[in-house]
């Protein structure tokens, strides 16, 4: 809808995010650990989920534990909550 209040509007329509390999994911997440970060939060994520869901792994081996957050609107599947059981408070 190319609305400019978005708060992606940024990534979404001016091209400014980047592509990332799931393990450059994981380093990210591990990164934000190292800074005293105290979780990981999601925001509208639901597209991203198998890619989140793939880099924890490495993101773990590298020893990051702190809470994951899945931070949605609520208009999430069952089947998606089911993806995430035991990941997610």
């Amino acid at each position: 809808m190319r609305c400019v209040f978005c708060q992606n509007y940024d990534i979404s329509h001016q091209g400014m995010g980047n592509e990332v390999e799931v393990e450059q994911l994981g380093e990210m997440m591990v990164s934000l650990w190292r800074q005293g970060c105290h979780n990981i939060n999601f925001v509208t994520p639901t597209h991203q989920i198998a890619q989140i869901l793939a880099a924890l792994p490495f993101a773990i081996e590298r020893g990051l534990d702190v809470p994951l957050v899945y931070n949605c609107g609520g208009y999430e599947e069952v089947a998606t909550f089911r993806l995430l059981e035991g990941i997610t408070p």
